[in-house]
Parts: structure tokens; sequence; C-alpha cells
């Protein structure tokens, strides 16, 4: 025999090899996907489009709540202490009373920090025709802060208030906005 023989007995056996293995992963796969427990989703008879609904105004008078429901009790144990009891109103949230300005007051309102000092005034700007209300009496402090390698930013404040509970009642509602801020000592 030759070794050219020999070569092509061994490429013929792994031929055959690797199509037994191919059948057998095959059969594998075959048993795997055709068990009848394996979910099947059809697809509905009825036509795909369907006409919308026609909605009806809410009748106002049927909004309210009956007025032979008595109110609910409260348990003796459920209450943990005086302080707790909170009446539980419908609606938006209630605010705050409104903040009280002073012309020379010893608490600001900071709302942001810029690094430059035109962006501190554009920034005060859009704030202020956001809730024009509530800036009505407000000044615009800008401090310079340089913060060292950090570097320089410019604080964007709101003011003056006389104490930081005023500056506090006016940061609740800039935060309402969705902006941040913080009442601070000038």
């Amino acid at each position: 025999m030759h070794a050219y023989d020999n070569q092509n007995r061994h490429a013929g056996f792994v031929y055959v090899l690797m199509l037994v293995v191919a059948l057998a992963f095959g059969g594998f796969l075959w048993h795997l996907y055709s068990e009848p427990t394996t979910p099947r989703i059809t697809a509905p008879s009825t036509p795909y489009s369907v006409e919308p609904a026609i909605i009806a105004e809410p009748n106002p008078s049927a909004l309210s709540a009956p007025e032979d429901i008595p109110p609910a009790e409260v348990l003796a144990d459920d209450i943990i202490a005086p302080a707790e009891i909170v009446d539980e109103a419908v609606g938006p949230p209630q605010l705050a009373p409104a903040p009280a300005f002073a012309a020379t007051g010893a608490y600001v309102a900071q709302l942001a920090a810029l690094q430059n000092q035109a962006g501190a005034e554009l920034a005060w700007q859009r704030l202020a025709s956001r809730a024009p209300g509530l800036f009505a009496s407000a000044q615009l402090d800008v401090e310079r802060a340089d913060l060292g390698p950090r570097g320089v930013y410019y604080r964007v404040r709101a003011g003056y208030f006389a104490d930081r509970t005023n500056a506090a009642r006016f940061c609740e509602r800039i935060r309402q906005m969705g902006q941040d801020c913080i009442a601070v000592a000038r």
C-alpha cells in the first residue's frame, strides 16, 4: 500500500464521522422543536382593524362624591403621634406661603453656578420668564467664586430675604418648577 491510499482511507472515515454528527445534531433539533408542548400562536379569525369606540364627555355631576357616604374613621391603632395626623386633600400640592423679600436681607436663594457671567444673566432671564410672579420682587445677585483649580464660577442668586425661612419658601417654589435651589447666607 501506498501512503496516498492510506491517507484517502482516513479522509473517508472523517467525512462519514462528520455526516453522522450532523445527522445526530439535526435529529436533536428536530426532536427539540417538534414537541407538542411548544406553544403555537395562531392568528385570530376576526378582522385586524377595529373601529374605535366613541368616548362621551363626562358628566360633571357624576364626578362628585355621593353625599350619603360617611367620612372614613381613623382607628386609634393607626395614629402614631398627634403631629403625624394629616388632612389628605385631593388636588394639587399646596404651596408654602409666598416668600417675603427684603430690600437688603442677610439671605439669598442660590439657583445656579455657571462658568461665565453672561450665562448667569441668561439663566436669570430664563428663570424669571418661567415664573414672573415669583421673580417680580426678586433681585439678581451674582457672586463670583474662585474655586482654585476647578475654575471661577458665577453663582446666580435671588434675593434678598430677611431670614432663612423666606429663602427656603422661595426655594420650595423653585424646586416645584424642576430647578435646584438652596437657601444660603450672603
